[in-house]
């Protein structure tokens, strides 16, 4: 063979490896599904857009292909994986600036939805704001309350607002007035009856035994327990004739790639690392449950149909009351042990719904209505949160929408 051969060989492999290289992450859009959520960004992937209707209309579609293939492209994950450990390692930085924040001792904290901001203080809440929001929460109660229904609401403690100085070694110097502080500060230190504090004793149990995953946003088994027992402190003094099981053990230390759902940290996700952080993290000990799966009333509207945002019910035949939970990520660790003191809990994946409340109450009434929420989404309803779609902008609030509870009209008591 002669050494023209070889380098014509030569040339048309490297055409050949091009060729492939350029191809197959299209090739690879092509043949494999679909998905519609990112865990890895915790945000929903940009949708295949409709045909333009007319010329006024191909701006928007070609954005849109734009958006599709940003978010679909052939090895997205693996390629973003890669830029994030080579921006760790050669440049001690994070390659989801946007996103996560690498704060002391390995541990992680979420910054989208402005929490940083949020922590400095620089996204406050107007007087007028504070006054609406205590006014919805307020109106909200009463209505319940009409109906022979007790209503609690609880905010999930941000973890930079449990552990700040796990955030930087400057917190203290930049730490301003949170929103969730002003609502303190405008209520003189106390919060409202039907709303349970859950900041205080978790920062007051905090020490040696983490409450919080240090790679995940969430509170960890022992955190949530915490919370769990603070829930049935206020229940108990709801319905003191009732008999609530609130003591379980844990058991040994698991080690595990640890968050919310024992797969990796969210945050780790994120970074596409989760794989890389496995330690021992708190468990409760096995026990039998008395709670069931059951059957959710048919008939409630705008329900979440995301797999990871599952609407259920579930309960234990021998207790009296029952119960609806509007909740989030923060309440996955409380299903199984909430149930054990319900007849009949149904946990609703969204924020607080007037629309469904109406439906539950056309064939059932529940004792109690309990709505917790992670800090950062406590005030949506009156400062929207920035929903971060692909092309980063931001969605105008829906004025119909769930967050936002309509004006019902009185009713006699029940």
């Amino acid at each position: 063979m002669t050494a023209n051969t070889v380098t014509a060989c030569g040339r048309w492999l490297v055409i050949l490896l091009f060729l492939v290289a350029i191809g197959l992450p299209g090739l690879t859009m092509l043949l494999t599904p679909a998905r519609d959520w990112s865990e890895q960004e915790k945000r929903k992937l940009a949708e295949p857009p409709a045909l333009p209707r007319s010329a006024t209309e191909l701006p928007r579609f070609f954005a849109g292909v734009d958006a599709y293939l940003n978010d679909h492209f052939g090895f997205r994950g693996l390629l973003v994986s890669r830029y994030q450990r080579e921006m760790e390692k050669r440049f001690n930085r994070s390659g989801a600036p946007g996103q996560v924040h690498q704060g002391l001792d390995g541990w992680l904290f979420y910054t989208a939805f402005q929490l940083l901001e949020d922590f400095r203080g620089e996204t406050p809440l107007s007087a007028s704001q504070l006054d609406q929001w205590l006014a919805e929460q307020a109106e909200k109660e009463a209505w319940l309350r009409r109906r022979g229904v007790r209503y609690l609401l609880a905010a999930a403690p941000n973890k930079q607002s449990i552990y700040p100085e796990k955030l930087m070694a400057k917190a203290p110097a930049i730490k301003g007035t949170s929103r969730f502080e002003q609502l303190e500060q405008r209520l003189g230190g106390r919060l409202p009856a039907y709303m349970v504090d859950l900041h205080t004793p978790l920062r007051r149990a905090k020490g040696d035994q983490d409450l919080y995953y240090k790679h995940d946003t969430h509170w960890n088994v022992r955190g949530a327990y915490l919370a769990f027992g603070e829930l049935f402190q206020r229940i108990g003094a709801l319905f003191p004739d009732q008999a609530f099981t609130t003591n379980f053990a844990f058991g040994p230390d698991v080690t595990s790639y640890g968050g919310n759902r024992g797969i990796g940290g969210d945050l780790a996700i994120i970074l596409q690392r989760h794989l890389d952080f496995k330690a021992p993290y708190p468990q409760l000990r096995r026990f039998t449950p008395c709670a069931r799966p059951m059957d959710l009333p048919a008939g409630l509207s705008d329900l979440p149909t995301e797999e990871d945002r599952p609407s259920f019910a579930m309960g234990c035949p021998t207790r009296e009351l029952t119960a609806v939970v509007f909740r989030d990520s923060f309440f996955f660790p409380l299903e199984r042990l909430f149930a054990e003191n319900f007849r009949e809990v149904l946990y609703l994946w969204k924020d607080y719904s007037q629309d469904n409340m109406e439906e539950i109450l056309t064939t059932r009434k529940p004792d109690l209505v309990l709505e917790i929420k992670v800090e950062r989404h406590l005030f949506d309803s009156v400062a929207p949160r920035p929903v971060f779609s692909s092309d980063s902008r931001a969605v105008p609030p829906n004025p119909k929408s769930p967050q936002h509870p309509q004006p019902v009209p009185a009713a006699p008591a029940l």
